[in-house]
């Protein structure tokens, strides 16, 4: 629609000017060929009609001297010394015409102005000297029907170029627009699984090469896109399939680590298996996330299904599980939790995961002797299960991003450099899916709170 009007304007105020400046030009021509034919038609009919007989009449009584032609017209006698007539009833001599006449010009004219009341006039020598040496002629202006006339083809001719430019706008301006607007609308639409449809141009020229263009441009997108998309599915098979794969060597690692560290008496080979039980941790929390990670990106949902979990029991699992780790590095965690089961919906092994990760986020990053607390509370409908750490904590400008993917804050980055971000992004998304919330506050004067509010499973037993 900008289009059209901005294309529409410019085409009629072109052809408005362009017709105007034909209209002045023809005027301007009109005067120039009619200054020409009076100069050389009714210049010789004055000479011949202001004859030797009339210039010794002239001559003879000037002061009543005049000639009255036709349609209005007269001729008058001048002084060509005092530039005045003796008749006092003949009009001022038109001193400009008699300076053109000084400088050469055989019979000046002057003509009406377009809508003037003044006629024209021309200029002659009759003789070099005498009352009767200039003679002036003058003639009225035309019939005021005549110019009202003139002014009525003005602007009919105004108002016909503007309907021919309107006419123009709608039978070009128009259509170009509309086959714009549809490419656009196309090009808006490119590589767009189902929301796409062709311009449909089909005319030989630029506008119709342009829609092949975009429909050829579609169809490289779309089969591009298809091939990238059974690439990445591909891939986040085989990711699934190795972490599924890894799960069960690297767990029985761990535990070797564990009881190898446990039975050990050697410092040095104690501090080395305390190291590898870190990386053995670190791996198996990347793998189980990673695995999770993919079925989420094909679609499956944890909350999916009328089966709940025991968030009691999955706390308590997770504490057992990370309890040497927590104890390699001089951290303690203590658990809380009712005696009665608390259930929630969500698939028993992403709950697991999203524990896990919060656990031992708060192990790894903390400081030796700390401590960290697992604390599960429910009410009649609800459930908030709190992991709280006295280590460094984040800053607060940090706060909002956590749970983000392959966002770690500044002290995690520095404390533990292989560190991928991704258990709390995975934490994040499984929580979003069961439609908990997870929020992170700072502890006062150090550490983290992490913190998951939603609600109980329907069949809760004080249900």
């Amino acid at each position: 629609m900008r289009l059209w009007r901005g294309l529409g304007t410019r085409i009629v105020f072109s052809s408005v000017l362009c017709g105007l400046l034909g209209i002045l030009v023809a005027w301007l021509l009109i005067r120039h060929t009619t200054r020409e034919t009076m100069q050389v038609g009714f210049a010789p009919y004055i000479h011949r009609t202001f004859d030797s007989v009339e210039l010794h009449r002239c001559e003879t009584a000037p002061e009543k001297w005049a000639i009255e032609l036709g349609s209005g017209g007269r001729l008058d006698a001048y002084d060509i010394a005092t530039l005045h007539s003796r008749n006092l009833r003949s009009p001022p001599l038109d001193v400009a015409l008699y300076a053109k006449l000084r400088s050469g010009e055989l019979a000046p004219v002057q003509l009406p102005r377009l809508g003037s009341d003044h006629g024209g006039t021309m200029v002659i020598r009759a003789s070099n000297e005498g009352p009767c040496s200039l003679i002036q002629a003058t003639w009225p202006p035309r019939a005021s029907w005549r110019r009202h006339l003139l002014y009525l083809m003005l602007a009919g001719s105004v108002i016909v170029m503007a309907l021919a430019a309107a006419l123009g706008v709608l039978a070009v301006v128009g259509p170009l627009t509309r086959r714009i607007d549809r490419l656009r609308a196309a090009a808006g639409r490119v590589g767009s699984p189902s929301e796409y449809s062709s311009a449909g141009d089909t005319k030989s020229d630029e506008l119709g090469e342009l829609s092949s263009i975009l429909d050829e441009a579609h169809d490289r997108i779309r089969v591009d896109a298809a091939m990238l998309e059974d690439r990445q599915k591909a891939l986040e098979r085989y990711l699934t399939d190795v972490a599924h794969d890894l799960k069960t060597p690297i767990a029985s690692l761990q535990i070797a680590l564990e009881q190898a560290a446990h039975q050990s008496t050697s410092p040095t080979l104690d501090e080395i298996l305390k190291g590898s039980l870190k990386d053995v941790v670190y791996l198996s929390a990347l793998t189980s996330n990673l695995r999770l990670a993919c079925q989420l990106r094909d679609g499956w949902d944890p909350a999916a299904g009328d089966a709940g979990v025991d968030l009691g029991e999955v706390v308590e699992r997770v504490a057992l599980r990370v309890s040497y780790f927590a104890k390699s590095r001089a951290i303690k965690v203590d658990v809380a939790r009712p005696d009665a089961p608390v259930l929630a919906r969500c698939h028993s092994t992403a709950a697991e995961q999203v524990v896990t990760n919060l656990v031992e986020n708060a192990v790894s990053y903390g400081d030796p002797g700390g401590h960290v607390a697992v604390v599960l509370e429910c009410q009649a409908e609800a459930f908030t299960l709190e992991v709280v750490d006295d280590g460094p904590g984040v800053l607060p400008s940090e706060l909002p991003r956590l749970g983000e993917r392959t966002f770690r804050s500044d002290e995690a980055r520095q404390r533990e450099p292989n560190g991928s971000g991704l258990g709390l992004a995975i934490s994040s998304e499984v929580c979003s899916h069961c439609d908990w919330s997870l929020s992170f506050a700072r502890e006062e004067p150090r550490g983290l709170r992490v913190t998951i509010k939603g609600e109980r499973f329907p069949n809760h037993p004080e249900a």
